[in-house]
């Protein structure tokens, strides 16, 4: 083992040494009445990489909840621990499977009972491991579901079927990671949602696969504070960075019909890319080689990497992050200067 790996598991076995063994809440000047959450957590051994996706109300869930690279994330929930998302990281660099690394943390952590955790580890061969455990003290409206590569796992909400949802809304989903994620959370939303409202949200992925980690692993971020609309937010923000600075995914490719060359086609017109012969403003339907020209010059002008249409089996598709993308965007934002 490395002197690095040693340390760090010490590190983790330790962290509880100077704390207090008696199990009282672990109030302080923090706000009971504010804590609790839901939350999928998820790897996917084809695209390398792991992610989690968590919405709330209390504005700064993004630095509570989640933890990971790209072969491992981490939920820490009801009342957060950095130490304890940091200590089953460095246990499951050591060979302990998910599950093993949080009942591990349970039996150290004199607040466990204070605790939802849950873990998804992906290890060098493909093979994936889960853990999940919720403290006896978790607030109500509690619930865990585990699958092959997710978790589900949600408290203080209005319903406790709200992680079955969650989970059947990841396994029916199709695309990336952060689709299939955004997508757990949409259908989380359909049958429930946390008792203080909906607020603020957080999607984030690390990737070792994808053509963008030579620059970052983060294959998607999206972070939303103190919104009505929480979740449409956070869906803009996630197709914003995907579409942005994520090399495509095939599995992202949608059919370039009617509509979404209209949705396209549009966008660009407004953004000055595209020059419509009618000078109405209205598109049509149809996918020219004016349009294909006028997407370059979109792809050249703002995106990091290239998103053309592709032909696939004789039909046209165009990332779909990218569409959704363009479907939300201020055309102005792609203007150089405020002129």
């Amino acid at each position: 083992m490395k002197t690095f790996k040693r340390s760090l598991l010490a590190a983790s076995c330790l962290m509880f040494a100077s704390t207090s063994a008696i199990a009282a809440a672990p109030t302080g000047k923090a706000n009971p009445r504010l804590m609790g959450t839901r939350a999928i957590v998820a790897c996917d051994a084809v695209e390398k990489s792991c992610g989690v996706a968590s919405i709330s109300f209390p504005a700064g869930i993004s630095g509570l909840v989640p933890y990971g690279r790209p072969d491992v994330a981490v939920a820490s929930m009801f009342y957060p621990s950095v130490d304890d998302a940091e200590a089953i990281i460095a246990r499951t660099d050591v060979g302990d499977t998910a599950q093993a690394a949080i009942d591990y943390v349970f039996t150290v952590d004199p607040y466990a009972d204070y605790r939802q955790l849950a873990a998804v580890k992906l290890n060098p061969d493909g093979t994936i491991t889960v853990g999940q455990q919720t403290g006896a003290e978790s607030a109500s409206q509690r619930c865990a579901v585990k699958g092959a590569n997710f978790v589900v796992q949600a408290n203080n909400q209005t319903t406790a079927s709200i992680c079955a949802a969650m989970a059947t809304g990841f396994q029916q989903a199709q695309g990336s990671l952060p689709q299939r994620l955004l997508a757990s959370l949409k259908a989380g939303a359909a049958v429930g949602h946390d008792n203080n409202g909906e607020r603020s949200g957080v999607i984030r992925v690390w990737s070792s696969e994808n053509e963008a980690v030579f620059y970052t692993k983060v294959l998607a971020d999206a972070v939303v504070h103190t919104s009505r609309t929480a979740l449409k937010d956070l869906e803009v923000e996630m197709n914003r960075y995907q579409a942005g600075v994520a090399a495509p995914y095939a599995s992202d490719l949608i059919p370039l019909d009617a509509e979404t060359a209209k949705v396209v086609k549009t966008a660009l017109y407004k953004a000055g890319f595209y020059a419509d012969k009618s000078s109405t403003g209205v598109m049509d339907g149809t996918w020219d080689a004016a349009a294909e020209q006028a997407l370059e010059a979109f792809n050249w002008n703002t995106l990091f990497f290239l998103k053309p249409t592709v032909v696939v089996n004789g039909q046209r598709k165009i990332d779909g992050p990218l569409v959704n993308y363009l479907r939300n965007v201020d055309p102005k934002a792609f203007t150089s200067s405020e002129l």
